[in-house]
């Protein structure tokens, strides 16, 4: 600002000269001085000119310039012409006069022009009311509805992908100590028939004790063979001990004419801890094949559709689960395989956007009024209800607009005013959210005041 300051004086001084110069004289010499110096206790600057005539050089006076030049104060006569001496001191007041009250009329003026220049000018930052506006639609799909809009679209080809995943099994179980189980085969040398009850005791030759089960009737003998009969047994003595191989038990037993043999015994085991497979292992292989299937057909589907169409999403998709183990089997895995048909609907991107704009439009103008406008674009959310129908669910932003006539009065109202003052006024009208100021002075005149709306 100082060298704007200094480069207006200059130019001041230059047209004092220059006029002077046109008007006077060579002899009528003015001097003109300027001197400016800044107030920073009043945060201004003083500027003074000085024009005075120059002094001139002392020059010998003759007696011949003497006698030549008449009294100062003695007029000429007509038609004689003046001596400068007398030009010279009749003029000077008349001349200083008038280039005094030249000056001081250009100094005015230039201050009045560059005063105005040094006047801070404070920044008003004002933040808008925003709002949000949100329209849900029922849109119809490539067929004409009366009962909803519509827009252009059409049905994608079906995709089917299948996927398979092996997880740990999580289920766990606990089994008692088993007792072995097998058959006794008894024969009969009597020549009647003879009843075997149940829990009849027989003994290995390995000291393995074994039961029978149920009762059986062993048949009389028909030489040459014996009579002879089946029952199951199982060992006494839970575990893998009473495994029997075939023929530990052989020879007489139980009563008069009847021997008995053995066939193998299995099944005996200790008590153990197992795991088996749960309907959550299942449904957990089933929901991570979901995913990554829901990728693939996605995938698959979006290589069909145009760039001016939309997919909607979430698909119309049909599954099929299966697993090569059931719930409550002991297994330490499990496969699960997902089979997944889905089918696309995709509409045209530019179309639904103007329906829904228009539509948001409207109720953005019923709920708010006309000084708010749009800001940005419309977000838009789809969810296929059935195969060609869809809701849509638009939201928009609208902000408040303060026009040109309404910010010269915002600025009217808190010209002069001190910031609290215009803080609360500012607050108190419709459209502004928060205020803030450029700096802490009382504001100043509507013209140093601008006003700067940010929208968030």
């Amino acid at each position: 600002m100082q060298d704007n300051m200094h480069n207006d004086l200059e130019q001041i001084l230059r047209e004092l000269d220059q006029q002077h110069q046109q008007t006077h004289t060579t002899d009528d010499i003015l001097h003109i001085q300027a001197n400016q110096e800044y107030d920073h206790e009043r945060q201004q600057w003083n500027v003074e000119i000085h024009i005075y005539p120059e002094e001139e050089p002392e020059v010998e006076e003759s007696a011949n310039t003497v006698e030549s030049l008449p009294p100062v104060d003695q007029e000429p006569e007509r038609g004689e012409r003046r001596p400068l001496q007398w030009v010279r001191a009749h003029t000077r007041p008349l001349v200083f006069l008038s280039f005094i009250v030249c000056a001081c009329a250009l100094v005015v003026g230039c201050l009045l022009y560059v005063l105005p220049l040094w006047t801070p000018t404070t920044t008003v930052t004002l933040v808008p009311v925003t709002r949000v506006v949100e329209k849900r639609l029922v849109v119809t799909i490539g067929s004409a509805d009366k009962t909803h809009r519509q827009v252009p679209g059409r049905v994608l080809p079906s995709v089917t992908m299948s996927q398979a995943r092996t997880i740990a099994t999580t289920g766990k179980a606990h089994q008692d100590a088993q007792s072995a189980h097998g058959y006794i085969t008894f024969y009969n040398g009597a020549t009647y028939a003879q009843t075997i009850p149940a829990g009849t005791l027989v003994t290995a030759a390995n000291g393995v004790q074994v039961v029978t089960d149920q009762d059986v009737s062993v048949n009389a003998v028909s030489y040459p063979i014996l009579g002879q009969a089946n029952v199951i047994a199982h060992a006494t003595q839970a575990g893998p001990a009473g495994n029997l191989k075939a023929g530990a038990i052989y020879g007489p037993c139980c009563r008069v004419n009847i021997s008995a043999i053995n066939g193998a015994f299995s099944g005996g085991q200790e008590a153990r801890d197992y795991q088996t497979v749960t309907q959550h292992d299942i449904d957990s292989a089933g929901a991570r094949l979901k995913a990554s299937l829901d990728l693939s057909t996605t995938a698959a589907l979006q290589a069909q559709v145009q760039s001016t169409e939309t997919l909607t999403t979430p698909l119309h998709c049909q599954q099929k689960k299966s697993a090569n183990h059931q719930p409550g089997e002991e297994a330490t895995s499990v496969q699960a395989t997902l089979d997944e048909t889905c089918t696309g609907i995709v509409y045209q991107t530019q179309a639904l956007q103007h329906l829904l704009t228009q539509a948001l439009t409207t109720q953005a103008k019923q709920q708010l009024g006309a000084d708010y406008t749009p800001s940005g674009e419309v977000h838009i959310t789809t969810t296929a209800q059935e195969t060609t129908i869809i809701q849509v669910t638009g939201t928009g932003t609208w902000v408040y607009q303060f026009s040109q006539a309404e910010q010269e009065r915002i600025r009217a109202s808190i010209a002069g005013k001190s910031q609290a003052q215009a803080k609360s006024l500012l607050l108190a009208r419709p459209g502004v959210q928060s205020v803030s100021f450029s700096n802490d002075a009382t504001l100043p005149d509507m013209n140093h005041i601008r006003l700067l709306f940010i929208t968030y």
